[in-house]
Formats: C-alpha cells, sequence, structure tokens
C-alpha cells in the first residue's frame, strides 16, 4: 500500500487502545476523527492498517460515516503475526494519537491509552479553538463559557444549525425587551444579547469539533447575527421614540439605515465578486487583512483596526452590556450612525484608490 499518510494500529498496543479508537472525542470516533482531520489539512492519500480482528467493527461503525461524506481511503488489515512495520506508507501516525498535521512529527498531540484520556483530547482541541480565536474579549471570555458548553452539544449530537436558531431567537427577544424603554428592560435586553454573542459561538464550535461546517450554515449564521443586531436596535430605536420626537427619531433612523445597507451592500459585492464564501467574516480575511500597508496612511490603518474591532459582536456585544449599566445605552444609535458612515466612505476611499492604481498601471507600462 503506497499512501502520503497511513494511520496504523500497532499489534504490540492495540490490545490496549482498540476500544479507544472507536470512543467519541468530542462527538466524534476518535479513528473517523483522525481520518477526517487528516482529509481537512488537505491530505488526498490516506490509509489505514489495523488488526483483522478490528476490520469488521471498523466496516460496521466508519465505513458508512466516510461514504456518506464521499472520503475513500486505502484499508488493510493484518495478522499479529504479519508485522505492519512491512507495509510502505510515507507516513506513520499511531491510530490512537490525537492527529494534528499541522505540528512537526510524529502529527499528533498525544496517545490516547485510557478512557480517562479522553477528556484531556477534547481539552486540547478545546484549547487550539480557543488560541486560534481573534479578539480579547473572545479569546479570555466568551470562550471560557461556550467552549464546555460546545462539547456538551456535540456529545450529544445536536446539529450546529439548531443551535444557530436558538441563538438567534435568542437575539431577536433581546430587542423586544429593550424596546420596553426603562432601566430594567435596557439591563436585561443587553444581557440577553451579551448571552446571544457568547452562544454564538457554539455552533461555530460545534461545527469545527464536529467537522459539520457547510455554506448554509455559513449563511445561516450571518442571518442570524444581523437579525440579532437588527432587532437590538430596532427595539433600542423604539424606546428611543417614546422619550423624543418623531421626526428627530425618524431621521436619525433613516441615517442609520442608509449606513447599513450601503455597508452590507459593499461586504457583500466583494464577497460574490471575489470568493465563494457566505460569511461577512471573510471580508476581514480576504479583503481588509490583505490591504498593501505600503500603500495606505498609517492613521487610516489605525482607523480600520479600531473599526474591525469594534465591530466585532464580542466587542459590542459587552459594550452594550456596560453602557446599560451605566444607563447611557441610547447613545449607541449616535454612535453606530456614525460608525456606519465612517466605515462606508473608508471602504468607498479604498475602493477609488484601488482603481486609480490599477488604472495608471498599464499607462506606465506602456510608458515603459
Amino acid at each position: 500500500m503506497k499512501v502520503q499518510v497511513a494511520l496504523v494500529c500497532e499489534s504490540k498496543s492495540y490490545h490496549l487502545s482498540s476500544q479507544l479508537l472507536f470512543e467519541k472525542v468530542a462527538g466524534v470516533p476518535l479513528l473517523l476523527r483522525n481520518i477526517l482531520m487528516l482529509r481537512k489539512s488537505g491530505v488526498q492519500s490516506i490509509g489505514l492498517i489495523l488488526p483483522a480482528s478490528l476490520a469488521e467493527r471498523y466496516q460496521d461503525e466508519i465505513t458508512p460515516i466516510l461514504e456518506k461524506r464521499e472520503v475513500s481511503i486505502q484499508f488493510l488489515t493484518y495478522a499479529e503475526v504479519v508485522p505492519w512495520e512491512t507495509i510502505e506508507t510515507k507516513v506513520k501516525i499511531p491510530a490512537h494519537g490525537l492527529v494534528d498535521p499541522k505540528l512537526p512529527p510524529p502529527y499528533y498531540s498525544m496517545l490516547l491509552e485510557a478512557p480517562s484520556d479522553i477528556r484531556d483530547a477534547e481539552k486540547i482541541l478545546s484549547e487550539k479553538i480557543r488560541l486560534s480565536t481573534p479578539g480579547p474579549v473572545a479569546k479570555y471570555l466568551n470562550k471560557k463559557i461556550s467552549l464546555p458548553i460546545s462539547l456538551k452539544l456535540a456529545k450529544w449530537n445536536f446539529h450546529p444549525n439548531w443551535i444557530t436558531l436558538v441563538n438567534m431567537a435568542l437575539g431577536i427577544f433581546s430587542g423586544y425587551v429593550i424596546s420596553k424603554g426603562s432601566f430594567d428592560s435596557f439591563v436585561i435586553g443587553a444581557f440577553l444579547f451579551q448571552m446571544a454573542s457568547i452562544f454564538d459561538g457554539c455552533d461555530g464550535e460545534v461545527a469545527k469539533l464536529t467537522f459539520a461546517t457547510s455554506k448554509f450554515g455559513q449563511v445561516l449564521d450571518t442571518i442570524s447575527d444581523n437579525s440579532a443586531l437588527l432587532s437590538f436596535f430596532t427595539g433600542l430605536f423604539i424606546a428611543f421614540s417614546k422619550t423624543h420626537s418623531p421626526s428627530f427619531t425618524l431621521g436619525l433612523g433613516l441615517f442609520f439605515v442608509v449606513g447599513l445597507a450601503g455597508l452590507f451592500w459593499q461586504m457583500i459585492h466583494f464577497l460574490k465578486k471575489n470568493t465563494q464564501s457566505a460569511s461577512l467574516a471573510t471580508f476581514d480575511k480576504e479583503y481588509l487583512s490583505k490591504l498593501p500597508k505600503e500603500n495606505i496612511s498609517s492613521f487610516l490603518l489605525q482607523l480600520i483596526s479600531l473599526g474591525k474591532t469594534l465591530m466585532r459582536k464580542d466587542c459590542f456585544s459587552l459594550m452594550f452590556f456596560i453602557s446599560a449599566l451605566a444607563g447611557f445605552l441610547e447613545w449607541w444609535l449616535f454612535i453606530a450612525a456614525a460608525g456606519l458612515w465612517i466605515a462606508n466612505f473608508v471602504l468607498i476611499y479604498l475602493k477609488y484608490q484601488r482603481l486609480s492604481k490599477e488604472m495608471a498601471s498599464p499607462l506606465q507600462d506602456s510608458q515603459g
């Protein structure tokens, strides 16, 4: 068998670890997790070498799932008297290791040799997600709460999209509570919105833990985030209208809505033209983070960096809650409206600058 990477259950240790190969780690059997992790990392040719005594269980429990996911591997069994070392492969990884191809050889975080090791493996997976999360609020506050919940949901086979729908309902309900207009309703509504922000991480975390990411899930998550935010500000505008004149409220509302629509249009237009993603978070990754820093002033770069931080849900949801406790939640109507228009002008300026540079390049080439 010639493959890029082979997962091997050694004859000298499989009696100890064979049961663990089929035990679920964060909702996914260890052996299946390792195969999917290799495939996710771009390994196209995967081999699996198991003792003959485990072949039937593998065919019953793992093969149907791989077929459903359209993942094919090369499978080989051996008898205890036939050493697996004689089988030719490019890379051999213990099948009962927690595989991570991004690590240096031997390409695994730990070996699972006892049931108690499953919890340690789940901690490693959770910590990896937490540390890869941008933003201090999400990394050091939200993820500390959401990841333990996500682990439970993954073990209970909750689909990420179900979590998104529940979270969307919580976010929308926060806007209804805020619309009441009292100090108590502001605090309770902002708290619900903060909880929605924390739980918002659960759908993505469960999707990563169980390899259940999809474009539809990205779309649904984007709809959930934006509907919750729109509900929050709609409720805040309703509360605002109870203490201010209709004309002033309408003018501020139009200023806000036009700015929001313009920003969404620019972001969605870029995503449709340049990416296959339906997530607005991709706009930062594929555009803002790739801006040529040598062609942009330091002031504008700092302004973009500040805007990116403030527009992170984990950041502004916490600020909303603190503002509600301090009694000036309504101020965010003015702050958000101004911020939306600033963001629109910055994106228009960046687009104009890029087009000007593209038009100048052919002229320079022709003159050369």
